[in-house]
C-alpha cells in the first residue's frame, strides 16, 4: 500500500521547511532507515531517513521549495500503484469534508455587473491556520469561496487569503510592502494588479552614482529566522547588561600547560563553557527561563555557543556540561562546531540550551553586546584579548602600572527574572574563575 511522505515538524516552533535535496529519484528503491531527503529548517540542514521501504512513486515538492509542515511531499509504494490516488486519499483522511478546488490564477476580477452569484464556501478545503484567520477576521465565507488556493490540491492557506503568490513575488521584487497595499480581490485579498498599481504610485527612486547597488537578496530562510528570533528577544525581554575586564595571563598559561600534557587540545571556548557551567551551578537563578507564567530553574547546565556557518548563525549546545570533564567538552565542541559550519546538526543538537556564549575574540572585537537567545534568560559575550596598561598590586601591597592581556566579558540578562545583584555576582565569579583557571576544574 502506497504511503504518503510529509514535510516533518522538527522543532516546536517550526511552521515550514525547505526541501534542499532528494537522495532518490522517482523509480528508485527506498529502504527504511537510509537517507531519503534533506530539509532546511530552523537554521540547519537535516537529513531525513526513510520511514518506509518501497519504490519512490512521486515527488510532490521539488528542491528549494518551501512548504508548511505536514504537507505531502512524496509517495512511496509498490510499482504500479497510483501515487495521485494515495495523495488524494491522504488529504481526505486529514480533512474528510474537504472538497478539491482548482489551481489559482491572478486574472483580474470581472466587473461587478458581470459577476455570477457568489459560490458557497461550504465544503471548501481550508488549512487550520486559514480557518482560524477567517474566524478571527470574520471574513465573509461567500468571498472566501472565490479564492483559489495554492495549497495541496488547491487547498486554501492563510497566505492565500491575505495575498496571492504572484502578488507576494512581485512585492518582493519591487520592494513594495504588502501591508501598504489595498487588496481588490475576494475578501480584500491583495492581487498582482494591486501590487503593480501600488508600485507605479510610489515615488521613483532617485538615481545616484554614489549609491550603486551591487546586488540584492531576499530576506527569508535562515536570515529571517534569526531576525525574527532576535527581534522577539530584544523587544520582549528587557535586557540589562553587566561588563567586566578579565586578566588572561593565568588563563593562557593554564591552557598552554594542559595542551602540553594532554592529547586532546583545549581551546579557550572549552574553558569558557566549563567556567560558565560552574558559575551557573553556583548561581542557578541565571540558569533559568520564563515559560508562560512560570520561572523555570534548570538543574542541567546546557551551554550553547554561537557559531557562524555557511547557513547562518546557529548555537550548538553542550548538554549537561556540569557532568563532563574539560576533555570531554573539548571533544564534543570540536565535533559540534565542525558539523554546525557544514549545516549538518540535528535539531536536538542546537535545542534545549539553558545559557549561551558568544565568543568573537578570534575576530579582534574589543567589545560587543549580545542579544539573549530565547527562551534563555542570559548570554555571555566574550571579546578579544588586548594588551592594556592596568593598575596591579604587587606582592608588597604596592600599586603599579603594568601591561596585561585583558579580555572584556559582558552578561546580558532578562531583567524580568534576573536582577542586578544576581547578575553582578555571576560576572564577578566568572572573572574569578577565568583569572584563577585551576578553580574551573575544582
Amino acid at each position: 500500500m502506497a504511503k504518503v511522505i510529509i514535510m516533518p515538524k522538527l522543532g516546536f516552533t517550526q511552521e515550514e521547511g525547505s526541501l534542499m535535496g532528494w537522495h532518490k529519484k522517482v523509480g528508485d528503491t527506498v529502504r527504511k532507515g537510509e537517507p531519503f531527503f534533506d530539509v532546511h529548517t530552523d537554521k540547519s540542514v537535516v537529513t531525513i531517513d526513510a520511514a518506509e521501504s518501497g519504490t519512490l512513486l512521486k515527488i510532490a515538492v521539488e528542491n528549494e521549495e518551501t512548504v508548511p509542515v505536514f504537507t505531502p511531499i512524496a509517495v512511496v509504494g509498490e510499482p504500479g500503484e497510483d501515487p495521485d490516488a494515495a495523495l488524494k486519499a491522504h488529504v481526505m483522511d486529514v480533512a474528510p469534508d474537504a472538497a478539491v478546488t482548482a489551481d489559482f490564477d491572478d486574472e483580474p476580477a470581472p466587473a461587478p455587473a458581470e459577476q455570477e452569484a457568489a459560490p458557497s464556501a461550504e465544503g471548501q478545503k481550508l488549512t487550520p491556520k486559514a480557518r482560524k484567520l477567517i474566524a478571527d477576521e470574520k471574513y465573509d465565507m461567500a468571498s472566501i469561496a472565490r479564492i483559489r488556493g495554492t495549497g495541496y490540491e488547491g487547498g486554501i492557506t492563510a497566505r492565500d487569503i491575505k495575498a496571492s503568490p504572484l502578488a507576494r513575488k512581485l512585492a518582493e521584487k519591487t520592494g513594495t510592502p504588502l501591508e501598504t497595499v489595498t487588496g481588490t480581490g475576494a475578501g480584500g485579498k491583495v492581487m498582482k494588479r494591486d501590487v503593480e498599481a501600488a508600485a507605479k504610485a510610489a515615488p521613483a527612486a532617485v538615481s545616484c552614482d554614489n549609491k550603486r547597488i551591487a546586488g540584492t537578496a531576499p530576506y527569508k530562510g535562515v536570515r529571517k529566522i534569526i531576525g525574527d528570533r532576535l527581534s522577539q528577544s530584544k523587544f520582549t525581554a528587557p535586557h540589562l547588561y553587566f561588563t567586566d575586564s578579565v586578566d588572561t595571563t593565568n588563563l593562557t598559561a593554564f591552557r598552554r600547560m594542559l595542551n602540553e600534557q594532554g592529547e586532546q587540545k583545549i581551546a579557550v571556548s572549552d574553558l569558557l563553557i566549563k567556567a560558565a557551567s560552574r558559575a551557573l551551578t553556583r548561581f542557578p537563578g541565571v540558569n533559568s527561563a520564563l515559560i508562560g507564567d512560570e520561572i523555570v530553574t534548570y538543574e542541567s547546565t546546557n551551554v550553547g555557543m554561537a557559531v557562524a556557518g555557511d547557513n547562518g548563525l546557529i548555537v550548538p549546545v553542550v548538554k549537561n556540561a556540569q557532568s563532563k570533564t574539560l576533555t570531554q567538552i573539548a571533544a564534543e565542541t570540536r565535533d559540534l562546531v565542525a558539523r554546525a559550519k557544514e549545516g549538518r546538526l540535528a535539531p536536538a543538537e542546537y535545542s534545549d540550551g539553558t545559557f549561551s556564549l558568544s565568543n568573537l575574540g578570534m575576530f579582534g572585537i574589543e567589545n560587543f553586546t549580545a542579544i539573549i537567545n530565547p527562551p534563555e534568560a542570559a548570554i555571555l559575550s566574550v571579546s578579544s584579548v588586548r594588551k592594556k596598561a592596568v593598575v596591579i598590586t604587587d606582592e608588597n601591597g604596592e600599586d603599579q602600572i603594568a601591561i596585561r592581556p585583558m579580555m572584556n566579558i559582558q552578561l546580558s540578562v532578562d531583567h524580568r527574572i534576573i536582577d542586578g545583584l544576581l547578575a553582578s555576582r555571576f560576572v564577578e565569579y566568572m572573572k574569578e574563575l577565568l583569572e584563577n583557571p585551576v578553580r574551573i576544574l575544582m
